[in-house]
C-alpha cells in the first residue's frame, strides 16, 4: 500500500511540474565588416553570381558587375537606344540580370532635302534630333557573363515610375505608377506585354512584388483608401495583397491601428516583412513574418526611425536592417543616441539571433544572403558582409 502511495505521489508531481525552457541568450551587438567600396549608382541586385550596380548618366544606363570582395568582372553600356533609364533590377537562377526602365522612341536624324542651287556652297547642317518623353516600357536581358541577350519594348504610353520588378519561371512583372494609383504590367519571357492594371487610386502606394509561377503575385505597400473590399482603418494601412495572373485582386489584408500609419516597406519571398508604425508620436518598425494566408506566425516592433530593408537567410530565418533609436531587449553593447543602422537576424521563431551594428551603411540598395558567402548588403558607400 505504502509503495502504491509513493507511485501516485511521483506521477502527481509530474502533472503539475511545469516543464521549463531555457531562456534566450543575450546577443552582443557587433560592428559589420566593410568589405569594398563602390562606384557612385542607382541601383543594385545581387545574385549567387555576384553583385550588378547600374546607374544612368547622360540618358545612357552603365551596367557594372562586381564579385563578393568588391572586384569588377565586366561593365557593360546599354547603347541600343539613344534615351534610356532603368529604375529596377531583378536577376533568375541562371544568374540573367533583368533591368526595367523607360526609353523614348528612336527618331532618325533629318536632313532637309535640296529646293534648289545653293548658289553661295554652304554647307546643309542636318536638322538636331528630336526626342520624344521617355514614355515606353522597356525590359533589357543581360547574361551573367555581361552580354545584352535581348531588349522588350512596349507601344509608347505614358511615362512611369517603376518601383519594383520580379521574375518567375512564366515571366515578369513590374510595379509602377503614373501618379494615379498602382501600375501592374506583366510581360512574357518572349517579350508581350500585358495591358497595365491600375490597382487603387494615389491614396494608396504598393511598392514590393514577388510573382509566381502561374503568374499571379503578392503586392504590398500601404493604403488610405477602401481596397479590395477593406475600408482603411488607421490614418493609413500597411497592405498585404495578392493579385491574379490578370491582375485582378483576389485578397487584400490591412495591417491597421486606431489613428496609426502604418506601410510595409520591404519583403521577402517566404513572407517576411518589415514596415514602420507612427503612432501617437511614436515611431516604430515592425518584424513580422506570415504565412501564405497573411495570418502573422510572430512579431515584434522595435522603436526606430524609417529605413528598413529585409532578407531571407539560411533555415528559415530572416534579416532586417533598421534604424534602431533605443536598446534593445538581450542585445547587448547597443545603446544608440540617435537613430543609427542595425541589422537583426531571426530564427524561424522570431528570436534574434544576431545583430549587427551598421552605421556605415547609408542608403541601402540591396541586401540578400547568398549561400557560402554570408549576408551581403550593398550600400551608396560600398559593400558589407555580415
Amino acid at each position: 500500500m505504502r509503495k502504491l502511495f509513493v507511485i501516485i505521489a511521483a506521477l502527481a508531481s509530474l502533472v503539475v511540474t511545469p516543464f521549463s525552457y531555457p531562456a534566450p541568450k543575450s546577443i552582443a551587438a557587433v560592428e559589420i565588416t566593410k568589405v569594398s567600396a563602390v562606384i557612385d549608382h542607382e541601383g543594385a541586385v545581387i545574385s549567387n553570381q555576384g553583385i550588378a550596380l547600374f546607374s544612368n548618366a547622360e540618358k545612357k544606363v552603365s551596367l557594372t558587375f562586381l564579385d563578393f570582395s568588391g572586384v569588377e568582372k565586366w561593365n557593360l553600356i546599354l547603347e541600343d537606344r539613344a534615351d534610356q533609364i532603368v529604375m529596377a533590377a531583378t536577376s533568375d537562377k541562371e544568374g540573367n540580370i533583368w533591368l526595367a526602365g523607360l526609353t523614348a522612341a528612336t527618331v532618325e536624324t533629318a536632313t532637309p532635302a535640296a529646293t534648289g542651287v545653293n548658289v553661295d556652297n554652304v554647307i546643309v547642317e542636318p536638322v538636331p534630333e528630336v526626342r520624344s518623353d521617355l514614355n515606353a516600357l522597356t525590359l533589357w536581358k543581360v547574361s551573367a557573363t555581361g552580354t545584352l541577350v535581348t531588349t522588350f519594348s512596349e507601344s509608347a504610353t505614358a511615362p512611369l515610375l517603376i518601383n519594383a520588378i520580379s521574375h518567375s519561371a512564366s515571366g515578369i512583372s513590374i510595379l509602377g505608377d503614373r501618379g494615379a494609383g498602382t501600375v501592374l504590367v506583366n510581360v512574357s519571357l518572349a517579350g508581350k506585354f500585358s495591358k497595365a492594371v491600375t490597382i487603387g487610386t494615389a491614396k494608396s502606394s504598393l511598392t514590393s512584388i514577388f510573382r509566381n509561377a502561374d503568374g499571379s503575385a503578392q503586392l504590398y505597400g500601404s493604403s488610405a483608401e477602401t481596397l479590395g473590399g477593406k475600408a482603411r482603418v488607421g490614418t493609413r494601412d500597411g497592405i498585404l495583397a495578392k493579385v491574379s495572373k490578370s491582375g485582378s485582386l483576389t485578397n487584400v489584408v490591412r495591417s491597421s491601428a486606431n489613428r496609426a500609419t502604418r506601410n510595409w516597406q520591404s519583403a521577402t519571398s517566404t513572407y517576411f516583412l518589415t514596415g514602420e508604425v507612427k503612432a501617437g508620436g511614436k515611431s516604430e518598425s515592425a518584424f513580422t513574418k506570415f504565412n501564405s494566408s497573411f495570418s502573422p506566425v510572430w512579431t515584434l516592433r522595435l522603436a526606430s526611425q524609417s529605413n528598413i530593408a529585409a532578407a531571407t537567410g539560411p533555415n528559415g530565418s530572416h534579416y532586417a536592417l533598421f534604424n534602431s533609436t533605443s536598446v534593445i531587449p538581450r542585445v547587448t553593447s547597443w545603446k544608440p543616441t540617435s537613430p543609427t543602422s542595425l541589422v537583426l537576424r531571426f530564427d524561424a521563431k522570431g528570436v534574434i539571433t544576431q545583430a549587427l551594428k551598421a552605421s556605415q551603411v547609408k542608403s541601402v540598395r540591396a541586401m540578400s544572403h547568398v549561400s557560402g558567402v554570408g549576408l551581403i548588403i550593398v550600400s551608396g558607400s560600398g559593400i558589407y558582409k555580415g
